[in-house]
């Protein structure tokens, strides 16, 4: 999580450099809320490239580049709690730290795996392919409309948004299914770790703030993150002169999620 860390001490130092220059209206400058976060991957298969390995004992199969462009992995919905951490520069603007319990994203796999016209797998047959939790705080500047003692308050806002992915699981199925490809199965095939790149993302959010109280109020968003990583796997075997990739791989994923969100929320 190193890079997390980096990437969110800039923001807390800056943060921190402004609290002696606040100035809201009625001397709050702290919010916190928590609530129902909905994430929606405008998601869509981008294709699976890879190559055999280069061990003698794959024969004809050695060194085949793999193209396939209709095969991929299309990310599901999910829902999680969120956790949103804000500080008002004034009463119009604030900066927001969205955090909150990593939803488990299940992968669902499309399309087939070939290598020169052989069958290596069947990903439709795979709605959750694979499993991985994200972890993906954020980074956002807002601005609200209207007076701080409005009922309600639109806002606006932008930010950046770091994507970590860990705890990657592949469907059992699938390696039961390498393990009777009939052209692999002399060489025990394995599929290995699936490695998911961290990313950055540029966010969009639409919002407004409901005010109960002075210090109580409820809060609606829509947000968007244009978010894409990469997934990387090897699928490894056995030969005589020990273990070895059989094929690697690799697919961007595009998750583009479109994030609603919930809360009820606390100023001080």
């Amino acid at each position: 999580m190193k890079k997390l860390t980096l990437a969110i001490l800039p923001f807390a130092a800056f943060g921190l450099n402004t609290v002696t220059h606040a100035a809201t209206s009625d001397g709050k400058t702290f919010a916190v809320s928590t609530g129902w976060l909905h994430v929606m991957p405008q998601s869509k298969g981008q294709g699976v490239n890879g190559k055999t390995g280069n061990s003698p004992y794959l024969g004809p199969l050695a060194n085949l580049q793999a193209a396939n462009p209709d095969a991929g992995f299309e990310v599901q919905n999910a829902d999680t709690v969120g956790l949103m951490l804000d500080y008002f520069v004034n009463d119009n603007v604030s900066l927001e730290l969205t955090l909150g319990a990593p939803p488990e994203m299940e992968l669902a796999g499309k399309g087939s795996i070939k290598v020169h016209g052989i069958n290596v797998i069947d990903l439709n047959k795979y709605d959750k392919a694979a499993t991985t939790d994200a972890y993906t705080p954020t980074i956002s500047g807002r601005y609200h409309f209207g007076s701080i003692n409005n009922k309600i308050r639109p806002y606006i806002g932008a930010g950046l948004m770091y994507a970590h992915f860990s705890n990657v699981e592949t469907d059992p199925a699938i390696n039961q299914a390498l393990k009777a490809n009939p052209y692999l199965a002399a060489f025990k095939p394995e599929l290995g770790k699936v490695k998911v790149d961290d990313a950055f993302a540029p966010v969009a959010i639409l919002g407004a703030d409901f005010n109960i109280n002075k210090n109580w109020y409820a809060t609606a968003s829509v947000s968007y993150a244009h978010l894409t990583t990469k997934a990387k796997l090897n699928v490894n075997g056995t030969t005589p002169a020990g273990t070895t990739t059989l094929i690697s791989g690799q697919s961007s994923i595009e998750i583009k999620p479109i994030v609603t969100y919930l809360g009820l929320g606390y100023r001080f």
